[in-house]
């Protein structure tokens, strides 16, 4: 599962059975209740690791929203009890804006493309 946490809004993307392909899935508010909406995707759809879009500058320094994302993968490693890898989500959302447009869905568009980027980069190894 890959996700693209914001203050507001989280972007869940899932991967097909062989870890090939990752795929937007949905944008879920980020309040009350949302580790129990993600737990049960995680158990719907056999989820073993979620990786997390670690926020990062141009010179890879930490930004504003890198303390939260931090936060954030604590809780969620706590809520869950899956391992949580971070990975880097520069560009992620303005790739996600360039390749379909600005829409309601963008945020599950950018986690499927932080995903993309664990997959591809793990396959390497």
């Amino acid at each position: 599962m890959g996700v693209d946490y914001g203050n507001k809004k989280i972007g869940i993307a899932l991967s097909d059975e062989k870890g090939e392909f990752s795929f937007p899935y949905a944008v879920l508010e980020n309040k009350s209740g949302i580790f129990g909406k993600i737990r049960k995707i995680c158990r719907g759809s056999n989820i073993e690791k979620i990786i997390l879009g670690m926020p990062l500058d141009f010179k890879n320094q930490p930004t504003d929203a890198t303390a939260g994302a931090q936060e954030f993968k604590s809780r969620l490693e706590k809520e869950i009890g899956l391992s949580v890898v971070f990975e880097d989500e520069r560009f992620s959302t303005k790739e996600a804006e360039r390749i379909q447009g600005r829409t309601d869905k963008i945020d599950a568009s950018a986690a499927a493309l932080i995903l993309k980027s664990y997959i591809s980069r793990n396959d390497m190894l």
